[in-house]
């Protein structure tokens, strides 16, 4: 999840250029016919009922904010994806994080259309790779962007998505990879029950490509993941930066039902946050703007409502303008993911 300092650094230009990469990448995964300009709900592919893919996935609103999900193939899925959080120290038109939480539930629904197997399944991200497709800087988008997922199945308990988010003319932005392990429900039940509580339920605000101002407070209350994660308790010591979290029920909301547990995609904001600060402040500039290029993540276990967890950066070198990181969250001993971070 990657960036270019400004001010003090200037941003540099690579050659060949990010947006001429991306070509090949969608060219391998989709040959000529990228469905972008094509539009959503085109004659013969279906947009997909949200009864429909909360029967077969894992995750609801708010943390599910898709909209239009179409089957454009075996195992391919269109769909316009919100721009919910404001990116930040970013200078992209969206933050690495909510590309990663918006393409992973994307790719789980790639995944829940070539699953034989009737019934609802948990898909819980393993591990991700994410790449800079533009170049930057550029200014936030506040219409829906473009999402597109292929899914297959790697073994009969592993799936792996590959996906790519484009602006709105199909400029892509992002790729993202992603290794789910499928679950049953019932598989679920049996292995996260200690962490089942009874939450009561609210009325879910109209949602919005982004928060307005005073007039989306409401929204706000109700969708926790249209702002980063609220960490504490900084301290910093020479490259490194730690923090804490503690997790409650308000900020798993959509993951999972009854079952509240802190979604990668915001141990990943917290991380990627941690990394920007800990990084202006080694350039000795708190306004500068970075862009994430790439960032590797793997999740090793899950954390609870009620549990605090500790997150940590550390800038491990620099090469050129590249600033690499590696950041790791835990509760207690028990680490809860890791992420190899560069921006620039």
């Amino acid at each position: 999840m990657a960036n270019a300092l400004q001010l003090p650094l200037t941003v540099a230009q690579t050659a060949p250029s990010i947006s001429a990469l991306a070509a090949p990448v969608l060219a391998t995964l989709w040959g000529d016919q990228v469905p972008f300009e094509e539009g959503v709900g085109m004659s013969g592919h279906p947009i997909l009922a949200r009864s429909e893919l909360f029967a077969r996935i894992c995750v609801r609103d708010p943390y599910f904010a898709l909209s239009e999900v179409t089957m454009v193939g075996p195992g391919e899925v269109l769909a316009r994806v919100p721009v919910e959080q404001d990116p930040g120290a970013e200078a992209s038109p969206i933050n690495a994080a909510e590309v990663g939480r918006h393409l992973a539930i994307l790719g789980s629904c790639a995944s829940a259309l070539i699953n034989s197997k009737e019934g609802q399944h948990y898909y819980l991200a393993r591990r991700a790779r994410l790449e800079r497709l533009h170049d930057g800087p550029r200014a936030r988008l506040d219409e829906p962007l473009w999402g597109l997922a292929r899914a297959e199945f790697v073994d009969k308990r592993c799936t792996r998505a590959s996906t790519v988010l484009a602006d709105p003319d199909g400029l892509p932005l992002f790729s993202l990879d992603v290794d789910y392990h499928v679950l049953s429900a019932a598989a679920f039940l049996r292995l996260f029950q200690g962490a089942r509580q009874d939450m009561r339920r609210e009325p879910r605000a109209e949602r919005g490509p982004r928060c307005a101002g005073p007039a989306d407070f409401a929204a706000l209350r109700t969708n926790p993941h249209r702002q980063p994660p609220p960490l504490k308790d900084f301290v910093r010591d020479g490259e490194c930066m730690k923090a804490s979290l503690e997790v409650t029920a308000e900020l798993c909301k959509g993951h999972f039902a009854l079952h509240p547990v802190l979604p990668v995609a915001v141990v990943m904001s917290g991380l990627s946050g941690l990394a920007g600060a800990v990084l202006r402040q080694l350039v000795g500039n708190e306004q500068a703007r970075y862009l994430v290029t790439r960032g590797e993540v793997r999740a090793d276990s899950l954390a609870y409502a009620g549990e605090t967890v500790t997150f940590g950066a550390h800038r491990q070198s620099v090469q050129g303008s590249d600033h690499r990181f590696y950041c790791w969250a835990a509760v207690g001993e028990r680490l809860i993911g890791v992420m190899d971070l560069t921006p620039r």
